[in-house]
């Protein structure tokens, strides 16, 4: 299999979750044949072939989504979730216990977007026990198929799969809109700053007055960066951002802060009380943010955003602004 037409079925992918997250999301049967079914096929499954994968395997009570065939015997279990659905701690002993139990030697866990295989019987913690990581929306399209041979059939039927490769050095990643998990790169890799242009320092540091001008620029932790003008635009880039990697979902809105009778963001620029959003922008998925306020606001605003719907990985003081760029 050539890398590049793996890397073409990847960006197929990524758009795909781009266009048809609404359709997708929540939806396992359509997550697996839209997005899952098309990546097996790419790295050798036939998922259309019992010899080669069987579908709904029983294991005790429970029935695995997919278990790989390699010489008449499974060789791994692939657990599906639908698009959106974290790929969190109780996922992943799910299916490492139905691997367990049915003496399967690898496992694999994903969402269509995020892949993630590890080693069932290795003696050590989950961290070290992971072949492959990876992120369709949030790693760039060669890193991505670089893990995806984890999976590849002739390096899985050998029976020592090797540990998927990292590239060293990558070009910064381009974001497709939306992902729908908690964003997870793939592991050791590191990726080059061509957007280090001044100097910067995290969100949180910023002690904001009245008519202090906004940051220039601002950094997300992918190290995509964005030019400001104001301290709307702040606000507006932080909203963007959360809502295309797939932290702030349709499902989440209407949002409001504590006992608030305003909404910040929403499916429709409209209050509780029936009244439009004063400033108002439209952001991704067709939400709209309320943009109204002082710049000490607008930064308040912004903070908390990523303080409700974001991680370790995304937080205010993993965004970065620059009030000098060279």
């Amino acid at each position: 299999m050539a890398l590049d037409d793996l890397k073409e079925t990847i960006e197929t992918l990524r758009k795909r979750i781009q266009t048809h997250r609404p359709y997708l999301e929540g939806n396992e049967t359509r997550t697996r044949q839209v997005l899952i079914d098309p990546m097996l096929h790419k790295l050798g499954w036939d998922v259309g072939d019992p010899n080669s994968v069987e579908l709904e395997y029983r294991i005790g009570r429970d029935w695995a989504d997919y278990v790989l065939m390699g010489r008449r015997r499974p060789i791994a279990v692939i657990e599906a979730k639908a698009l959106g659905k974290p790929l969190d701690e109780k996922e992943t002993m799910q299916a490492l216990n139905y691997a367990n139990t049915a003496g399967i030697p690898y496992m694999t866990l994903t969402n269509g977007d995020h892949w993630r295989m590890l080693e069932v019987f290795k003696q050590a913690p989950i961290k070290d026990r992971i072949l492959m990581n990876f992120q369709l929306t949030q790693d760039e399209p060669y890193a991505c198929a670089l893990q995806a041979l984890g999976l590849w059939l002739p390096n899985l039927a050998s029976g020592k799969p090797k540990e998927a490769a990292t590239p060293v050095m990558i070009e910064k990643p381009a974001r497709a809109e939306s992902a729908p998990t908690t964003p997870e790169s793939s592991r050791g890799k590191k990726v080059t700053d061509p957007s280090n242009n001044g100097d910067w320092a995290p969100l949180t540091s910023l002690k904001v007055g009245y008519g202090q001008k906004a940051p220039t620029d601002i950094k997300f932790p992918d190290l995509s960066t964005k030019s400001l003008k104001n301290w709307a635009d702040l606000l507006e880039s932080v909203a963007e951002y959360l809502v295309e990697i797939g932290k702030i979902l349709t499902r989440d809105c209407p949002v409001s802060k504590g006992r608030s009778k305003r909404y910040l963001v929403h499916s429709e620029p409209i209050h509780p009380n029936a009244k439009k959003f004063v400033s108002k922008r439209k952001i991704g998925n067709g939400l709209w943010l309320l943009t109204h306020g002082s710049s000490h606001t607008l930064h308040e605003n912004a903070c908390w955003l990523l303080n409700q719907f974001g991680d370790d990985d995304v937080s205010p003081s993993t965004v970065l602004v620059s009030t000098n760029p060279s």
